[in-house]
């Protein structure tokens, strides 16, 4: 089983390289637009990225946390909205498992490439109807949501007298709800994360489930299912959000130790970089750091694999330390890149220098609330000492 997994994580590293070239190409167009290109889409779409975390009975590769980790960081070698978008679409289509049979073969039986987007922030309202719920609500930070065909929205259910009842996730196609352009950002920018509207939209009962259902863990031990989909849905997905960061500063890396022969070390006599055991050291140090951040991924990914595989319930103090994994990784890369763009010189602030745009889109990226290094510290050092969660879905 591991020479499988391992040789089809190749197969889909070298996929990624294969359509790197278009990525990258891309870069440009997407930034200024604040979208993805088509042709970027139609990369992704052909070379099937989009399906590690599809189940397999409808065209996916199944693929654990490691893999999907291991292609996303290599994506953002190329373009990291591309690769944050690809992130997104995979971890929402795991959340799609959860709803029941009838609303998976309607997302995916007759489209194995479905792609869909997860807002989990500003809770819409669901009023009861015949058959299901209305509903109505404004979504913002839509990753991909103007490439998509599905989005994954939460909601409050109301009664009658407009009390909450529940908070539910719904699952809507993304031909029903409109787009509001308000995605204005300086990093991130071609992930087009717009504002998703819903406006009385009905959504029948099978495509709705319980927010603690679709966000929980009680699958982790049911060996009915495959692996993947015994996986702590949060946790994998924040260790592929990290994933992105780290992608982003081991190109950066690549960039500056690429050029460094080539430049010298303004106002010093220093025509060539490396040497100058200044920039040698100060190197080392950076590439050290932006190392351990990728081990700190590495070491979440394969707990999360490694307690699916054998249907174990990873406990809260493992899932609080992944946290803490993923906020530090980020972290540990945002630094490194502002060192980075001090080894390179100011060259790197140059529109046409792809290290401002590897530092613009880490440090946007890095804000999410799944990477909030301080709130991962606080959960990991509070479970030393038995405190309470402060995030309720880890």
């Amino acid at each position: 089983m591991t020479n499988v997994r391992t040789d089809l994580r190749v197969e889909l590293v070298e996929r990624v390289h294969s359509i790197g070239p278009i990525l990258a190409d891309g870069v440009a167009q997407g930034d200024r637009e604040r979208r993805l290109p088509d042709k970027t889409v139609r990369a992704i779409d052909e070379s099937q990225v989009s399906r590690l975390w599809t189940a397999r009975e409808y065209g996916g590769f199944e693929t654990g946390v490691r893999t999907l980790s291991e292609v996303t960081k290599t994506l953002s070698h190329y373009c990291p909205s591309t690769s944050w978008v690809v992130n997104n679409i995979n971890g929402s289509n795991l959340l799609a498992a959860r709803f029941p049979q009838a609303a998976r073969d309607e997302v995916f039986g007759e489209n194995p490439g479905a792609k869909l987007a997860s807002i989990f922030v500003a809770a819409g309202k669901a009023v009861r109807t015949g058959g299901g719920y209305l509903l109505t609500g404004k979504w913002p930070y839509a990753s991909g949501i103007l490439h998509d065909d599905w989005a994954i929205l939460s909601a409050k259910e109301v009664d009658a007298d407009g009390e909450a009842v529940r908070a539910i996730s719904v699952l809507v196609p993304v031909a029903e709800l409109t787009v509001e352009d308000t995605w204005f950002t300086v990093g991130m920018r071609a992930t087009g994360s717009r504002t998703a509207v819903a406006e009385g939209v009905f959504v029948p009962e099978h495509r709705v489930l319980p927010v603690e259902l679709q966000l929980g863990r009680q699958n982790a031990t049911d060996v009915t299912l495959a692996p993947l989909f015994r996986s702590p849905a949060v946790a994998a997905m924040a260790v592929i959000c990290a994933s992105v960061v780290i992608g982003i500063g081991q190109a950066a890396r690549a960039f500056v130790v690429d050029r460094a022969p080539g430049r010298g070390i303004a106002p010093t006599v220093y025509t060539s970089q490396p040497n100058s055991q200044t920039f040698v050291s100060a190197l080392g140090k950076t590439a050290l750091s932006i190392d351990a951040a990728e081990m700190h991924a590495s070491r979440s990914a394969d707990v999360i694999d490694a307690a699916a595989e054998d249907a174990v319930a990873l406990p809260d103090a493992e899932l609080r330390r992944i946290r803490g994994d993923v906020g530090q990784a980020v972290n540990l890369v945002t630094i490194a890149l502002d060192e980075l763009m001090w080894a390179h010189g100011a060259a790197a602030f140059a529109e046409s220098n792809p290290l401002q745009q590897f530092w613009r889109d880490a440090n946007t990226a890095a804000r999410h609330a799944m990477l909030n290094v301080h709130v991962g510290r606080e959960l990991y050092g509070g479970a030393f000492f038995g405190l309470d969660q402060i995030v309720p879905s880890l």
